[in-house]
């Protein structure tokens, strides 16, 4: 996963500037005590952080891949 593709995930799941939000505020304790955008710029995976996002948020597994999934499909 590529940090745009990871961008353009998060505003997916969480639309409306949410998911933004989500990144810049919420400690996940599994990134190291960062935040979602603080972890890519300490060069955390994107993947990884994607993922530990989607946890926190209890988001189903069926997000893990989601910029592998054309948003126009349901």
């Amino acid at each position: 996963m590529r940090h745009t593709e990871f961008w353009d995930i998060v505003d997916r799941a969480f639309p409306g500037g949410h998911g933004r939000a989500l990144a810049r505020d919420l400690v996940i304790p599994e990134l190291g005590l960062r935040t979602a955008e603080e972890a890519l710029e300490a060069h955390h995976e994107p993947q990884k952080v994607w993922h530990e996002l989607r946890l926190a948020m209890d988001l189903p597994e069926s997000f893990e891949f989601l910029h592998r999934k054309d948003p126009t499909h349901n």
